[in-house]
């Protein structure tokens, strides 16, 4: 008899066993295995959705310069129309610990510190911060609008994941701090800087702007904010006190610092048209700055050991990342390059949230 028929038959022997028990020592067990799952899953989770989420990207540093009126050679001419997509945000050890979803290997994405972080605080068994996942995708055309270069399409199509995956933990008083890393791909503008001996300063370069069709970001990041619907959920901190329905708000602020590269091709087209003075720094040294709000109303309920909430609400938010290169000012017989990008969004967002 193989181990598979030996196991089918004690299963049918253990049914049988309680079938034959008294209705009480029945109801006692059932309960006993009721209560030992959710036990088991005895967790916190929430999936945030955003379906219709809108997208907007350009040069920073372009765009401050006409708004307060600056006459320099560096314009926006990169126009990147983004189409409207779906985002999806995911909290709490119930998907990252009790269902297996698949999200724990999305944790370690690009082999991130953060994602180690977590593994290593799970052999501990330390359960004293939430994982969390954003999924967004960036996608559209960009187009090129100043002369042409040599080398590059006048347009380019991308289609790019925008992936979040922080560690969060939430004080007595309802605030919530983090560790965070960002990662994503977008086309980007880039300005140009050269040593101008005439001048004994920095100035523009011969050929100020150029473009890179695909330029990666990798940013770690310090966060904090507050979650009016986590808080009553957990009833803790000066919003844990909102139940039924009320007032949602979730606010947060990112700050952070990471690296980017300026791809050998672009590489090559830049030094070309600058008279082929080497390229200062591929290596570019990206400081982001975050914020994300969103407003509406929210419905917490408690049922016996089940907490559930719902928030339905208006998301807007945006970061900008300023780029300089580790070495510090070009010198005479280089050529300094460097993007200033923006990257907003705004939709409605939709948040279910369960504790037991």
């Amino acid at each position: 008899m193989d181990i598979n028929r030996c196991n089918r038959l004690s299963f049918l022997f253990l049914l049988f066993g309680i079938s034959i028990l008294p209705a009480s020592a029945q109801n006692t067990i059932q309960q006993e295995a009721a209560n030992k799952l959710v036990d088991y899953f005895s967790s916190f989770g929430s999936i945030a959705i955003l379906p219709w989420n809108n997208w907007a990207s350009g040069d920073w540093d372009a765009l401050t310069d006409e708004f307060f009126g600056y006459d320099t050679p560096r314009v926006n001419k990169f126009k990147i129309s983004m189409e409207q997509t779906l985002s999806s945000i995911y909290e709490g050890g119930l998907f990252f610990k009790k269902l297996n979803l698949g999200l724990g290997a999305t944790l370690k994405t690009d082999n991130n510190i953060i994602g180690h972080i977590n593994h290593f605080m799970g052999f501990l068994n330390i359960d004293v911060f939430e994982a969390r996942i954003e999924y967004s995708s960036l996608k559209g055309t960009a187009e090129w609008l100043g002369e042409t270069i040599v080398g590059l399409p006048d347009s380019v199509d991308f289609d790019n994941q925008l992936l979040n995956v922080d560690l969060l933990y939430s004080s007595p008083k309802g605030l919530y701090f983090g560790i965070g890393y960002s990662s994503y791909a977008l086309p980007v503008q880039i300005n140009c800087l050269v040593w101008d001996d005439s001048l004994d300063s920095v100035w523009w370069a011969p050929v100020v702007s150029f473009y890179q069709p695909d330029m990666k970001f990798s940013i770690y990041s310090f966060l904090f904010g507050f979650d009016t619907l986590h808080d009553a959920l957990f009833q803790k901190g000066i919003f844990g006190s909102f139940q039924g329905f009320s007032f949602w708000a979730w606010t947060q602020d990112r700050f952070g610092v990471g690296t980017s590269e300026i791809s050998d091709q672009v590489k090559a087209i830049v030094e070309a048209a600058n008279g082929n003075r080497t390229l200062w720094s591929a290596t570019q040294i990206a400081m982001m700055v975050d914020y994300n709000l969103t407003l509406g109303i929210q419905f917490v309920q408690h049922i016996k050991r089940f907490h559930v909430g719902i928030g339905i609400g208006y998301n807007i938010g945006g970061q900008t990342l300023t780029c300089i290169t580790p070495k510090g000012p070009v010198e005479s017989g280089y050529v300094d390059a460097s993007p200033s990008v923006y990257l907003v969004h705004y939709g409605p967002m939709i948040k279910g949230s369960i504790r037991f």
